[in-house]
């Protein structure tokens, strides 16, 4: 059984990302700030709690095949609003420890070993596609798409694919105060040209198969599922 870890999977994309590598088959490690059952505390910012879970995922001579970094924050305020601190903590949070979680991956793999592995990011649709009220959300976003495409070129000679979904609106605790305002629902929906929100488990799919053998030729891509929304430049 091929073997995972999952960022931020206490919930949102992350908890349907471990729930959908379980069902086919993973065996899946899950990780995320808040801890709880079956899900170990992780704070992806701090470089010593990284040491410690790879030595322990290390334990027995076992080897991780796949990382999803699903772990991230976003919070809404204008340029001229936002304090350095917010600006930081979105980089840190989002950019860092993502780029924490792909080093700590990489060096676990055993000198010589190339077995074919797979990183999938998460990035956003807003990687591309700006927004206001979030410049330093989308900062973060883009810079992890261009992370994983550098990462798929490092990667490569050790057997390692790297790839990175931009989910478009989906239903998520983080999307949670945005979807609950009819105003915010409208605007969202009217970008979408599928006219709908998407589900965690829609973008969970698009995960699994990028670990899986079956995109064994898909590495430095950026996967939009956002109903259209990159496609829609009006």
């Amino acid at each position: 059984m091929q073997r995972i870890l999952i960022t931020g999977a206490g919930s949102g994309i992350g908890a349907a990302c471990a729930s959908t590598c379980e069902r086919e088959g993973w065996e899946v490690i899950r990780a995320d700030v808040t801890g709880g059952p079956d899900v170990r505390q992780l704070d992806v910012t701090d470089e010593t709690a990284w040491s410690v879970l790879m030595s322990e995922l290390q334990d027995g001579g076992k080897t991780l095949d796949g990382l999803i970094t699903s772990a991230g924050i976003r919070t809404r305020s204008m340029i001229v609003d936002t304090t350095l601190d917010e600006w930081e903590r979105h980089l840190k949070v989002n950019l860092t420890g993502t780029w924490l979680a792909i080093r700590a991956f990489l060096r676990a793999i055993p000198h010589g070993d190339e077995s074919p592995r797979s990183i999938v990011t998460i990035a956003s649709v807003n990687a591309t596609i700006a927004v206001p009220g979030q410049a330093h959300y989308v900062a973060s976003k883009g810079a992890i798409a261009s992370l994983t495409r550098a990462t798929a070129l490092e990667g490569a000679p050790l057997g390692v694919r790297a790839n990175s979904i931009a989910p478009g609106p989906i239903r998520t605790p983080m999307a949670g105060e945005r979807l609950d305002d009819p105003e915010q629902l409208r605007w969202l929906t009217g970008r979408v040209p599928l006219g709908r929100i998407g589900d965690a488990a829609e973008i969970a799919e698009v995960a699994e198969f990028l670990l899986s053998k079956r995109a064994s030729y898909i590495s430095g891509e950026i996967i939009y599922a956002d109903g259209g929304w990159a496609a829609n430049a009006v």
